[in-house]
């Protein structure tokens, strides 16, 4: 069942606003507990639809043939701000915004509430025109990058798939989400010269900097796209090492390499706590992109939104500490670290550095990254963040590095 895009599609969305649903479905019927799950599921389902999709009451009827007609009827006439008016301000905001109260006590002391909203907002895939960002892919063919490209716009357009370029990363082309499938069944994608790639994934490429000369370690570098594209920058001629704890993860990226013809990788199945080569200070750069909350990318993962509570985020945080510690040992003296999180919390990018910053010396970022959160009043040099509701991008923590001789 749940191999049906349908199924997945509403599934996802029940799921993405589930505080405001449940909180819909449980005013609405007596007694919630008493009809069991599978009842339960079909009354979020029908709120989904109707308030969200407009379906009327006979399209429900017409797919659930047992639903309660009264309670459709209630659901039609609900008001939503009648029904809040006894919650406090952050039930509200949880429930109207569909977000954990977690993220909300944890957030607003680095942001405002218009800005968090906002992020949220645009999280919850509620803006009118969301576009993604798919990356060209030059590593098939002895060809140079603008002739591939070229190429490669020119069947967009015979295809009618509108995109536009993107002022930053020359890699990257913006395409309505709604044309995401018009991609995924075209040839261009199929035979990998074509890949999605969030932008705030590739400005971390983007701010490595890696060059062919370059010893380089992608510390957990599945699925492969970041590590793909450092291949790319450097046309297949830098020496990468990427690490993987998880052996399905790590076979995922084996194919995902092969299909866009990277052939600098040597793909490491490992903690990257303890990286098992018998050298320190080896590398000239390290990418870790750690495992995070992924507080950040609640568009593409909405199931992770309800995972967002202080233990998830301790587990996180511990874990980063140690990657962090095993990549500084890995790094020569003057290599550059680049690290990132896919998380807004401070506790997953701007603290981490705070702690390490004796061993770290600040290098600049892109003028287009924004500032990253100011700690006791103070900005914290080498550090930015991408915001989905600046950038359009998954909410990221970025910082650049040299390692002190």
């Amino acid at each position: 069942m749940r191999k049906s895009y349908t199924v997945i599609h509403y599934y996802n969305e029940i799921v993405r606003f589930w505080n405001k649903l449940n909180f819909i479905v449980k005013t609405n019927i007596k007694d919630p507990d008493s009809i069991g799950i599978d009842k339960i599921s079909e009354y979020l389902y029908a709120t989904y639809r109707m308030l969200w999709e407009n379906a009327s009451e006979n399209d429900i009827i017409n797919e659930l043939k047992d639903i309660d007609k009264k309670v459709l009827i209630k659901l039609k006439s609900f008001s939503l701000n009648k029904n809040l008016a006894n919650k406090n301000e952050k039930e509200k905001l949880s429930i109207l915004e569909s977000v954990p109260s977690f993220m909300i006590d944890h957030l607003l002391s680095v942001m405002n509430i218009d800005f968090f909203k906002k992020n949220i907002k645009f999280m919850n895939g509620l803006e009118n025109e969301i576009e993604v960002t798919v990356r060209i892919n030059n590593l098939h063919e002895n060809l140079s990058f603008k002739e591939i490209s070229s190429k490669i716009k020119e069947s967009l357009e015979y295809k009618k798939i509108v995109y536009r370029e993107d002022s930053d990363i020359p890699e990257l082309l913006w395409i309505p989400r709604s044309q995401k499938n018009k991609i995924i069944k075209n040839s261009l994608y199929q035979n990998g010269y074509l890949i999605f790639q969030d932008k705030a994934s590739a400005a971390v490429v983007e701010i490595l900097s890696p060059r062919q000369e370059d010893v380089i370690c992608d510390m957990c570098a599945a699925p492969g796209i970041k590590t793909s594209l450092i291949a790319q920058r450097t046309d297949n001629k830098c020496h990468i090492l990427a690490g993987e704890f998880l052996t399905e993860r790590a076979n995922l990226m084996r194919f995902l390499l092969k299909k866009l013809n990277v052939l600098n990788v040597h793909i490491l199945n490992t903690d990257s706590i303890i990286f098992p080569i018998r050298f320190q200070n080896y590398f000239d750069l390290i990418l870790l992109d750690a495992p995070c909350t992924g507080s950040g990318s609640l568009l593409n993962n909405p199931e992770l939104k309800w995972r967002q509570n202080k233990s998830f985020l301790y587990q996180n945080v511990t874990l980063q500490k140690k990657l962090i510690e095993s990549a500084l040992k890995l790094l020569k003296p003057n290599g550059v670290l680049v690290f990132s999180t896919c998380s807004f919390y401070p506790e997953e990018g701007e603290y981490h550095i705070l702690e390490f910053k004796d061993n770290l010396i600040p290098l600049n970022l892109p003028k287009w990254i924004s500032p990253s959160y100011k700690i006791n009043g103070s900005s914290i040099p080498g550090t930015g963040r991408l915001f989905p509701s600046v950038h359009q991008t998954q909410g990221f923590f970025i910082g650049k590095f040299k390692k002190k001789e």
